[in-house]
């Protein structure tokens, strides 16, 4: 089953990914547009809420798996550097966070610079091979290679891996008030400590937290549908960072407690 969803997740990524506010109207290899991500702690019974609201309006996403509840497997390893400047939004560390992803259990792989400030957003990405994904960790590359710009920020500032974090996301997309959008939900996110370039799947830990992480990504605007399902629910915006809620729960760079936020 896994194997299936991966062969659809494969061949639709890159017809979701140009629907998605951050990356609309591009391809693989290329800078997003500036958009803006609000994210929400829902409980379970606020996210049949909303799904209900927006049925009829927007679309699953296109590699949505029935099997999975709708949802797909995403896994991210994130990076930092020994001192955890980006955890702790050290400056050069504040806005940028540096990630390698994986849909589905061996679906399409990516490099990905995202650039985050308030909730403004911009992406750069690029589809890399599963087998190219050990090169991040050589000291220097021979020839051309599309993620050679990512493992030269690596270099540049001294980043490393530091967990590998895991969930499955429903995703929805479609157009609002003459703009692109998208609404994701986050479920069982969990992590595990690494070292290496690995991707594999993340083992039966613990989830990080027990709401779903809802996600309105939007052009300029936040459009009318958003707004009225923020004000009929009463929904608070809640700055969460997977990595940044990975690495409080496993205790890493506790002594240093200055700069440290949620937002990202």
């Amino acid at each position: 089953m896994a194997e299936a969803a991966d062969s659809a997740l494969g061949s639709a990524v890159a017809a979701s990914t140009l629907q998605s506010p951050s990356l609309f109207g591009l391809g693989t290899e290329a800078d997003g547009a500036t958009a803006y991500e609000v994210k929400y702690l829902l409980t379970e019974e606020q996210v049949s809420e909303v799904v209900t609201r927006v049925t009829g309006k927007l679309d699953l996403d296109p590699f949505a798996d029935p099997a999975m509840g709708n949802a797909y497997l995403t896994t991210s390893v994130y990076t930092d550097t020994p001192n955890f400047d980006v955890f702790y939004r050290t400056e050069g560390y504040d806005l940028d966070k540096f990630r390698v992803r994986r849909y589905g259990h061996t679906g399409p792989v990516f490099v990905e610079r995202k650039t985050k400030n308030g909730d403004k957003v911009r992406k750069h990405r690029v589809r890399i091979s599963p087998g190219e994904v050990p090169d991040l960790a050589a000291p220097a590359l021979n020839g051309e290679w599309a993620g050679e710009w990512f493992h030269s920020q690596l270099l540049q500032k001294q980043l490393q891996p530091v967990c590998r974090v895991a969930y499955e996301r429903v995703a929805y997309l479609g157009t609002a008030d003459g703009g692109t959008v998208r609404l994701t939900f986050d479920r069982n996110i969990r992590g595990v400590l690494v070292r290496e370039w690995k991707l594999e799947p993340v083992s039966a830990v613990p989830a990080l937290l027990d709401k779903v992480v809802c996600e309105f990504k939007f052009r300029t605007a936040m459009p009318a549908l958003f707004k009225g399902i923020v004000a009929d629910l009463g929904l608070t915006p809640t700055p969460v960072s997977k990595y940044r809620t990975f690495v409080q729960a496993a205790g890493l760079a506790g002594a240093r407690t200055e700069n440290i936020s949620a937002c990202g």
